[in-house]
């Protein structure tokens, strides 16, 4: 059996405009909340509305073991790269 290395972090959101449920998923070397909850994520709903969504207000986040592609920081769908604390895109 291959060794898990990765996690898979699924969080869920409202559509800020409809209030339908929007999915994000960032891959990250660890299994605690802390990072993805720290990132940002590229939203887009069926009603039309787009826009960048903070992990902190996920309405669910849970994690999965994940033995898909290894992704670098820098790369989307890393939940290691920029956070909310490195990007001014809200107060804190």
């Amino acid at each position: 059996m291959q060794e898990i290395l990765q996690y898979a972090h699924v969080l869920l959101f409202a559509c800020p405009e409809c209030e339908r449920p929007l999915i994000a998923v960032c891959v990250s070397a660890n299994k605690n909340l802390e990072a993805a909850e720290a990132s940002w994520f590229s939203a887009k709903c069926h009603c039309g509305w787009t826009g960048d969504v903070a992990g902190v207000t996920a309405t669910k986040h849970w994690v999965e073991p994940w033995r898909g592609k290894w992704l670098k920081p820098s790369e989307p769908g890393s939940c290691n790269g920029d956070t909310l604390w490195t990007e001014s895109k809200i107060d804190v």
